[in-house]
C-alpha cells in the first residue's frame, strides 16, 4: 500500500516522525512548487520515496491512500479530488466545516468504493479505549468537564492586531471550537453518544472565537467542553458520577493515563497508565491501514458516524437553533 501526503506543515511533520513504522510500502509528499526545497529536505530527512510539486500529479500516480494535512478550508476540495481519483482518504480534522459537506463526501466515497477517515486520534489511543470500559466505575454520570486549554504561540501577535494566521481566521475555518474543542466533542460523543441539545458561548476577537465553552445537555447529566487558544490551563478533564470521578491529565487529546477517584473514602484510587512511548497519532494510522487492508466497513462506518456527530453538534451551536434530534 502506497501513501501520499498532502501538505508540509506542523501536523504533517509530526506524522512524518513515525509514519515509517506503520508499514506502508512507499511514501510520497506533495506541495507547491515554491516549497520544493522544503519538500526535498523532508523527503531526505524521513527517507520518503519521492516528491510531487502538485496535488494533481500525486493523484494521477499509483498511490493508494492520501493523507491530507493542509488548511481546514481546503479539506473538502482536497478530499473530493482524492476520492474522485479512486484514493482512500485520511483527512485532518475537521474534514468539513458543515455536516452537509461531510455527508456529501461520505456518499461520494461509498459510490467510488474507497474509504474516508477523519484523522481523530482519540478513538485509537490505548488510554481512551480503556476509559470506555472504566466509565462505568463513576456510576450514574452527573457532570463532565472536558478542558483543552492551549495558548497559541501566535495569539499575542494576533491579539495586538498583527498578522492574522489561519488558526485565527474564519475564512480558513479557524477558531477554538474547530481547532481544539473538536477533540473534547469527539471524546464526549464516543463515551455518551449525541446530546439532547447544545449551546456555545465564546470569547470573540476580530471575528473569531479565541476561547469558548460548549454546554451539552444529556438530560440526566451535563457536559462542559471548554477550549482556549488565548490562555492556558493544566486541566484536568473530569468525569463525575455517583460512585467516582475520573480525572484525565492534562486533556483527552494527549491522554496516556487517568485516575479513578472513588467516592467511598475506604476505596483506593485506581491509577491507569497506558503509554508505550509511541507518538499520539501512531495508533490511528495503524488502525486506518488495518481497516483499508481488511476492508472492515463496519469499523469505518462507526468512525464516520462519530465524525458526523461532532460535525452535527458544531452545526447546531453555530446556528440560531441549538436543538437537534437524538
Amino acid at each position: 500500500m502506497k501513501l501520499g501526503i498532502a501538505g508540509n506543515g506542523v501536523i504533517v511533520q509530526e506524522v512524518l516522525s513515525f509514519i515509517d513504522e506503520i508499514g506502508f510500502d512507499e511514501i510520497y509528499i506533495c506541495g507547491r512548487p515554491q516549497s520544493e526545497e522544503k519538500l526535498n529536505a523532508l523527503a531526505k530527512e524521513y527517507h520518503l520515496n519521492g516528491v510531487f510539486l502538485s496535488y494533481e500529479a500525486m493523484l494521477a500516480s499509483d498511490v493508494d491512500v492520501i493523507y491530507i494535512g493542509v488548511l481546514n478550508d481546503m479539506h473538502v476540495d482536497y478530499s473530493k479530488k482524492a476520492i474522485e481519483a479512486g484514493k482512500h482518504v485520511i483527512c485532518e480534522k475537521p474534514i468539513a466545516v458543515k455536516l452537509s459537506e461531510l455527508e456529501d463526501l461520505d456518499r461520494l466515497a461509498r459510490e467510488k468504493g474507497v474509504m474516508l477517515f477523519e484523522a481523530m486520534s482519540i478513538f485509537h489511543m490505548p488510554a481512551y479505549k480503556e476509559l470506555l470500559n472504566d466509565i462505568k466505575l463513576v456510576g450514574d454520570v452527573k457532570l463532565c468537564n472536558f478542558n483543552y486549554s492551549q495558548m497559541s504561540r501566535k495569539y499575542k501577535s494576533f491579539h495586538e492586531g498583527g498578522f492574522r494566521p489561519a488558526v485565527f481566521d474564519p475564512v480558513h475555518a479557524g477558531g477554538a471550537l474547530r481547532d481544539l474543542n473538536v477533540y473534547n466533542l469527539a471524546a464526549m460523543v464516543g463515551l455518551f453518544g449525541m446530546p439532547v441539545s447544545a449551546t456555545y458561548s465564546a470569547n470573540m476577537e476580530r471575528g473569531i472565537d479565541t476561547s469558548g465553552v460548549l454546554l451539552a445537555d444529556y438530560g440526566t447529566f451535563k457536559c462542559i467542553c471548554a477550549a482556549t487558544k488565548d490562555c492556558n490551563a493544566p486541566g484536568p478533564t473530569t468525569l463525575q458520577g455517583t460512585d467516582a470521578t475520573i480525572c484525565i491529565y492534562p486533556h483527552v487529546n494527549g491522554m496516556t493515563e487517568y485516575d479513578v477517584l472513588f467516592n467511598d473514602d475506604e476505596t483506593e484510587t485506581k491509577e491507569v497508565a497506558l503509554d508505550d512511548g509511541s507518538h499520539r497519532l501512531y495508533f490511528e494510522f495503524v488502525e486506518y491501514k488495518r481497516i483499508i487492508e481488511m476492508k472492515d466497513d463496519k469499523a469505518q462506518r462507526k468512525l464516520m458516524e462519530y465524525s458526523k456527530a461532532v460535525a452535527g453538534i458544531i452545526d447546531m451551536v453555530t446556528a440560531d437553533n441549538h436543538k437537534f434530534e437524538m
